[in-house]
């Protein structure tokens, strides 16, 4: 059975690392060694691709988060949360945050 993390246990996770700690190394290591939790690890590295390609296209048009969050009539928090891949944006909404960056979609299915 797949092991679900809360928001809590990542963030812990996060602030261990980043304080030179990594307490759960050896479960991370085991979840990404197991062969079913494959499609999953695949899916987000998806989906964290793209949260990369959006904040790289922000940051080389020279925009901040709210100068972009203006342009698109929405919150600075919502790009920081597109940003963090904590939301489930539409294309539409990606096409808008790309245009508003300078650049275009192209869309490949590998």
């Amino acid at each position: 059975m797949k092991r679900e993390y809360t928001d809590d246990e990542l963030l812990a996770d996060i602030k261990a690392v980043s304080n030179g700690e990594d307490p759960s190394i050896e479960e991370r290591n085991a979840y990404f060694a197991d062969p079913s939790n494959a499609d999953t690890i695949k899916m987000q590295q998806e989906r964290m691709d793209l949260v990369i390609a959006l904040h790289k296209a922000r940051k080389e048009a020279g925009l901040t988060q709210q100068q972009l969050a203006e342009k698109l009539g929405i919150t600075q928090e919502y790009i920081a949360q597109i940003e963090k891949g904590r939301k489930n944006v539409t294309f539409a909404t990606i096409i808008k945050f790309a245009h508003a960056c300078g650049k275009r979609i192209a869309v490949s299915l590998l």
